[in-house]
């Protein structure tokens, strides 16, 4: 049977319809995979960050508080119960360490807290070799100890006024029990299969999910090779068991160890076909009107055809009434439906262009990117910090400088923005000359202190237009998550009007 021009008319615009449907599908899911990948990398470089720059804290605060009992240690080393006195007291300010303890220059323990049995024994385990041949701050590798546990010696040198050395004031971590690194450690954020492991200088599990897994050395793990060299970073990795995983890790420097959040890479990719099928249901309706509106042009292509034919099928026909469409006229009509379907396609561009969350200006966040952050963080239970700032007196620069200028001093207010904001922070621009830094998991008084640091800043640098200016600031903590974000809002314009109350070129904190 021979077929229609409107069939294969309407054949060739269904499969184009399709094949476009098809392509834009497959690259879409070709976008999404490598966005969900990237985010995912992102994340867990970021986590992995956060708790490489909390254990770098924790360390220095143990280090200090060994340091901070050195003198007293000293004075009561020929008194071994007045020394245990001290360091029980140690152990309950510390709170990071299982046990504290004392060893003299010979390896012998003069005292413990809590009692775990070594006082007056000769200890000859690695750690304490280690730490007595040294003499120095140092943080040992995993080893085990005389008492069977899998621990990690942060330890301290003692001296005499004459710089002899006596010995040592130890600090222990004990792997295999509750610690400080489980605390910081134990849950990850997300809750698919991500999971947190801590490896030291010579690539030994010191913290892993599986309890089985501590002290085991997994140095042949791509990532932990890095971690190993010093480096800090993201990428895609299979670790020990040959499954793959999306890896973020950093390097802590205080104790060469390393941090790694890792992801499974199919967890990464599970939104994906959800995601693909939204797209599918949301091109649907388009696909259907698409397909009538081709059977109505397929019928008005084919008419001209379908009269000629259905004309010279009469052998009495006469030419001169015969009128029928040029080819010229029935392309222009296809043309005009293709052009129709590209502009559909650049109105749906240009309206995501319009939904930009970039203040072009300044190059900062805009408010409806603020509005987004803000529901973000409050539907993870976030808790953050908000410093707004208004620059004092700012229509007199666009008075005295004109408006270029008073552009050209917003945009300086943001890069000074930038340089007190750490990676984490969020700079906005909420309008005009109102700007805005959110601080998540930071409490008011680090708030306080940045937004001071701002002020100094701004009121002590040239602006481009070689007069200084000031600013007013008001800084909130929101910490209660039945508060409407409005009247959050609302308490930080408050302090705002008070600091410019007050005479301006100040920070007030809201109530």
């Amino acid at each position: 049977m021979i077929k229609t021009l409107r069939f294969w008319i309407l054949t060739l615009i269904s499969f184009t319809i399709i094949g476009i449907l098809t392509s834009s599908l497959f690259s879409s899911y070709l976008v999404t995979k490598n966005s969900l990948i990237e985010n995912s990398l992102e994340q867990n470089q970021v986590y992995s960050k956060k708790l490489a720059q909390m254990s770098e804290e924790l360390f220095a605060s143990m280090q200090l508080n060994l340091e901070g009992r050195k003198a007293d240690i000293i004075k009561l080393l020929d008194q071994p119960e007045e020394l245990t006195v001290v360091l029980d007291q140690l152990i309950v300010t510390s709170r990071n360490f299982n046990s504290v303890s004392v060893i003299d220059k010979n390896g012998l323990a003069i005292a413990t807290s809590p009692n775990v049995g070594i006082a007056g024994n000769i200890i000859e385990s690695e750690g304490v070799r280690e730490a007595l041949d040294k003499k120095e701050n140092i943080i040992t590798k995993p080893y085990m100890a005389s008492t069977g546990r899998l621990l990690i010696l942060v330890s301290t040198p003692l001296f005499n006024e004459q710089n002899e050395y006596l010995g040592m004031l130890n600090g222990t971590i004990y792997l295999e029990e509750d610690n400080f690194i489980r605390n910081i450690l134990a849950e990850h954020y997300s809750k698919d299969g991500s999971y947190v492991y801590v490896v030291d200088h010579s690539g030994t599990l010191i913290y892993h999910p599986d309890e089985e897994r501590i002290g085991e050395v997994v140095k042949s793990n791509e990532v932990v090779e890095k971690l190993i060299k010093g480096n800090s970073g993201s990428s895609l990795t299979e670790n020990t068991k040959g499954d793959l995983y999306l890896a973020g890790y950093s390097f802590i420097e205080a104790s060469n160890w390393g941090v790694v959040s890792q992801t499974p890479y199919q967890s990464s990719l599970e939104p994906l076909i959800g995601i693909i099928l939204k797209i599918f249901l949301y091109a649907l309706p388009f696909v259907a009107l698409f397909l009538v509106v081709a059977f109505i042009i397929s019928n008005k292509l084919a008419f001209p055809l379908q009269k000629l034919a259905m004309y010279t099928m009469n052998k009495g026909f006469n030419k001169k009434e015969l009128r029928i469409p040029t080819w010229y006229f029935e392309a222009k009509q296809l043309t005009e439906t293709v052009e129709e379907y590209r502009r559909h396609q650049e109105e749906t561009v240009a309206d995501f262009k319009m939904q930009s969350l970039t203040d072009p200006l300044t190059g900062l966040k805009n408010r409806r990117f603020a509005e987004y952050l803000y529901s973000n963080l409050i539907e993870e239970k976030q808790y953050f910090s908000m410093l707004m700032v208004d620059i004092d007196f700012f229509k007199k620069v666009n008075d005295e400088f004109g408006h270029n200028a008073g552009d050209e001093v917003l945009q300086f207010l943001a890069s000074r923005m930038n340089l007190v904001a750490s990676d984490n922070d969020f700079c906005i621009r909420l309008g005009g000359e109102e700007f805005a830094i959110v601080f998540p998991n930071t409490h008011l008084d680090e708030a306080y202190r940045l937004a001071e640091i701002l002020r100094k800043d701004i009121e002590t640098t040239l602006p481009p237009t070689r007069k200084l200016i000031t600013i007013s600031a008001g800084v909130g903590e929101y910490v209660d998550f039945n508060e409407p974000i409005t009247s959050f809002i609302e308490r930080i314009d408050r302090a705002l009007y008070k600091a410019k109350s007050n005479g301006r070129n100040n920070t007030m904190k809201s109530n």
